[in-house]
């Protein structure tokens, strides 16, 4: 969408692949979209956003005290939806790298 400058992009890239092997992949499940569904109401968000945030937000429920999860998006609207959920936001096209 143009919304991400290249460098901002490639910076986005490389800190991805350093944190691959801290990725939590979770299905989409009935909870999720029915997470999805009540943080479309919330955040008024679309629908794929929600899922998005839906997942991250059960992710977070099965990290333990040591781990932490940060959000990573460049959608403002989902950034703050995210941020008022209670999850860590990292922005790379408008923050530098943590």
């Amino acid at each position: 969408m143009g919304d991400i400058q290249p460098h901002d992009a490639h910076q986005a890239i490389v800190s991805l692949a350093e944190e691959t092997r801290r990725i939590v992949e979770h299905p989409i499940t009935e909870q999720i979209l029915a997470e999805a569904a009540a943080l479309v109401d919330r955040h008024n968000l679309r629908a794929l956003d929600a899922i998005q945030l839906a997942s991250a937000l059960l992710a977070k429920l099965t990290l333990t005290l040591q781990d932490s999860l940060t959000f990573v998006a460049s959608d403002r609207k989902l950034l703050d939806a995210a941020y008022k959920e209670g999850l860590a936001t990292w922005d790379p096209s408008r923050q530098p790298e943590k």
